[in-house]
């Protein structure tokens, strides 16, 4: 009986399922997504079929979209910068309806600007979400 070496693991395999390369990556790919690009090598070890299958070394990633997300400007939400300035006085008991009314067109401000980084994040996400992988120039180490 052939024996699938995967990632350690022992597998014995019937001989329909270990006929070809293609018959192995079919009966394992619903389980095991990485197999589909993977290196199945055949060798006798004892008169027994020894299957191993080694994930192949490669490159992942949207260099695009890393590359927008890394020239995106590092930035506090200033709505959340204008929450910060006031949660002083607030805990101090210093912050009154005079000092809110006196700040309305920076509190006005802080709202629009965070509106716009609201929609401009949510752009972001949905372009993660929908964007297809595609090959990094750089190998991921370790992974």
């Amino acid at each position: 009986m052939p024996i699938l070496i995967l990632e350690g693991q022992r597998i014995p395999l019937s001989p329909e399922q270990a006929a070809t390369d293609e018959t192995i990556i079919k009966t394992l790919l619903p389980f095991y997504a990485d197999v589909a690009g993977a290196t199945l090598t055949r060798k006798m070890v004892d008169g027994e079929e020894h299957i191993e299958i080694v994930k192949k070394v490669g490159t992942k990633g949207n260099v695009a979209l890393v590359n927008s997300l890394k020239a995106a400007p590092e930035a506090i939400n200033p709505a959340l910068a204008l929450s910060w300035k006031l949660k002083q006085p607030e805990l101090q008991g210093q912050l009154t309806v005079e000092t809110l009314i006196e700040i309305r067109e920076e509190i006005d401000a802080a709202i629009a600007q965070a509106e716009i980084e609201i929609h401009s994040t949510s752009k972001t996400i949905s372009n993660l979400i929908h964007s297809s992988p595609q090959p990094c120039c750089y190998p991921i180490l370790c992974f």
